[in-house]
């Protein structure tokens, strides 16, 4: 079998990215006899060579929207050249290249969330029209849908009619590299990242979606009552006005901390310095961050919508995103039960060794597979 991945992705800071990337660390044992393309940012070609991956196809990095008709060309040139056998697209569109020529090709397209449907609000406008125009000639394209959750597979039929006969669900992963950090790992990371000694974490972008205002709003509520600080960190996304507004309305802003962007060798270290994770996203496709939390031992608040019971299964404390006061009980509640936080613990590093990335890359290989009727 002959793949060829659009991992322009992966040099992306977020959900995609790391999917892309695990994609490409796991396809060839998980495919093994395979021949495995991957069209990378030119920039990151070389590691991926140093690391094995021979098929490397180096495409343009020129930001959007540029680089998306650039990248269009090159994709094309890429199946035109490589003439696989199936073509994936991992991050939601394939407009960018169709077949590129080879009508024999499959086309696999993985669709991580519809929230630009449900919300576009959330998102720049000129993103959100872009993803809108786009997503629809992608799903008619694809031979095969891959949905990250039950939750993105119900939009794609809500909104966009696809049967569940041209979709299969598989999950996200945690990679191998996340897990409890020792107190050394740790203390250098309070150092670097200014954290406090003990404190409520949130991992992510700050975006609308992820309901950080409320968040600040809770901790607010229950600051007095506690000694935990409370850190958000993570790059700015698009949109962070009411983030901004709600620190500088609360009481207790001097106790609520920015740290900025956390590099990825520096992740494990970071959550386990905390003593509970709080990530109440008013809608995710997957929702990574919980799932990265419990392989490093934190126990978890996240939301009871969209995909994040799939995700949390029984290793969480679910509330309503958007109901302040359940966000406050549920911190106020965790930060004080200490068997709670015992049970919750056990819970999350079984359910992350449950979702791993070879798990995902094992089934994605078997939907490979399905759609070449093997």
């Amino acid at each position: 079998m002959k793949i060829l991945l659009d991992a322009l992705q992966s040099t992306n800071l977020s959900g995609t990215g790391s999917y892309a990337t695990a994609l490409m660390q796991y396809l060839p044992s998980a495919m093994s006899g395979s021949e495995i393309h991957a069209a990378v940012p030119a920039a990151a070609c070389a590691q991926w060579r140093e690391r094995g991956l021979s098929g490397v196809v180096p495409c343009s990095s020129a930001r959007f929207p540029l680089g998306t008709l650039r990248r269009s060309g090159e994709m094309r040139a890429a199946l035109r050249g490589i003439r696989p056998d199936i073509v994936h697209y991992p991050a939601n569109f394939a407009r960018r290249a169709r077949r590129g020529g080879v009508a024999s090709v499959k086309v696999v397209l993985t669709v991580h969330d519809l929230s630009f449907l449900r919300h576009p609000e959330w998102f720049k406008w000129e993103r959100a029209v872009y993803y809108r125009a786009s997503i629809r000639p992608s799903v008619r394209l694809a031979d095969l849908i891959i949905a990250d959750s039950e939750a993105t597979a119900g939009d794609l039929e809500k909104f966009l009619g696809v049967s569940r006969e041209r979709c299969v669900v598989v999950p996200l992963g945690v990679g191998e590299e996340l897990r409890p950090a020792d107190a050394g790992a740790v203390k250098r990371a309070r150092m670097k990242y200014g954290l406090p000694e003990r404190f409520f974490l949130y991992l992510g972008t700050i975006e609308p979606r992820k309901n950080l205002p409320r968040l600040i709003e809770a901790f607010d509520s229950i600051a007095a009552g506690t000694d935990q600080h409370l850190v958000i960190a993570g790059r700015e996304g698009w949109k962070p006005e009411a983030t901004r507004r709600a620190y500088a309305e609360a009481t207790y802003r001097a106790r609520i901390h920015f740290p900025g962007f956390v590099a990825a060798e520096d992740m494990s270290a970071v959550m386990s310095a905390a003593t509970t994770f709080v990530w109440p996203s008013l809608w995710e496709g997957f929702g990574l961050p919980p799932l990265e939390a419990m392989a490093c031992g934190l126990p978890v608040i996240t939301s009871s919508t969209s995909s994040l019971p799939e995700v949390a299964g029984e290793a969480a404390l679910l509330v309503n995103p958007e109901d302040t006061d359940a966000i406050a009980s549920a911190m106020k509640r965790l930060a004080a039960d200490r068997e709670l936080q015992t049970r919750l613990r056990a819970a999350g590093l079984v359910r992350a060794r449950e979702l791993s990335w070879r798990r995902c890359v094992e089934l994605t290989a078997a939907a490979y597979r399905r759609v070449l009727g093997q």
